[in-house]
């Protein structure tokens, strides 16, 4: 097996793995989080069943955004608190109303993204709303005709994944084009691959929240790694540009990967 090895100047560590040994994989894709400030990540993947290689993606950071006014004002931000590996903080979605009254959701990233991740916390349990996922092609919005994993009876009701294939017309686009009267924030200039989220019907649970929700990546053509096989590596978390998670399975079988995480030298995670 390899020798695991940390380089470089760090600060202070801590596992980013779901248990002690590595999260546990199979051939069904997990999304390990990992705590804000991650500026180093080291995986090795172990105890092999079967299985020949572990796969795995990094992410892109999703720009998360909720407005009840059409955007005219200063939407909320739940980037972080979808992404953040805490189950403190949450998402709020509860009560969200359609479209037309100027309630929806706005997920972008940097580059394209084929879906996201959803840990549902406060669950749906009233209604049969479902949820249609809308890209920007340059000049309106189109349907990306989403699979709604969420949706049991309705939609947000169920962990799940709401994928999309990934549209060969997304065009990126800054908010303040899109959005000219909102109030300006962080988000308002970087040309980003954005998302608009709206519901059938407005939603008459009060209580929906979301542990978080993750991106996945564009592709599919997964980084493979043999048992013991370490790879570490740089990152940016946390921000535009950055990665929100790892993705990780088997090709066949089950195993773990163990994944540490690392801040830059004097630095601490938030």
């Amino acid at each position: 097996m390899a020798t695991e090895v940390l380089s470089g100047q760090l600060g202070e560590t801590r596992r980013a793995s779901t248990a002690d040994g590595g999260t546990a994989l199979t051939t069904t894709a997990v999304f390990i989080q990992l705590p804000t400030n991650t500026q180093h990540i080291n995986l090795t993947p172990r105890n092999f069943v079967t299985a020949v290689v572990a796969k795995f993606l990094l992410n892109p950071w999703l720009i998360v955004l909720k407005t009840t006014d059409g955007m005219t004002g200063k939407p909320t931000d739940y980037s972080k608190a979808a992404q953040d590996g805490s189950t403190s903080t949450s998402v709020d979605v509860g009560s969200l109303g359609i479209v037309t009254s100027g309630d929806f959701l706005l997920v972008g990233s940097h580059i394209p993204f084929r879906g996201v991740s959803i840990d549902v916390d406060a669950a749906n349990t009233v209604g049969t709303a479902t949820t249609t996922v809308s890209y920007w092609n340059g000049a309106s919005w189109l349907t990306t005709s989403a699979t709604d994993a969420t949706n049991s009876t309705m939609t947000f009701a169920v962990d799940g994944t709401v994928t999309w294939t990934v549209p060969t017309g997304w065009h990126a686009a800054r908010l303040i084009d899109l959005y000219p009267n909102h109030t300006l924030s962080y988000y308002s200039t970087p040309q980003l691959y954005w998302t608009r989220w709206e519901v059938s019907a407005a939603l008459a649970d009060t209580t929906i929240t979301f542990n978080s929700m993750l991106a996945m990546n564009r592709s599919t053509a997964y980084f493979e790694l043999l048992s013991g096989q370490n790879h570490e590596r740089t990152v940016s978390h946390g921000r535009i540009g950055g990665i929100g998670c790892i993705e990780t399975l088997t090709n066949a079988g089950t195993g773990n990967v163990i994944v540490n995480v690392s801040t830059a030298r004097d630095g601490e995670f938030v």
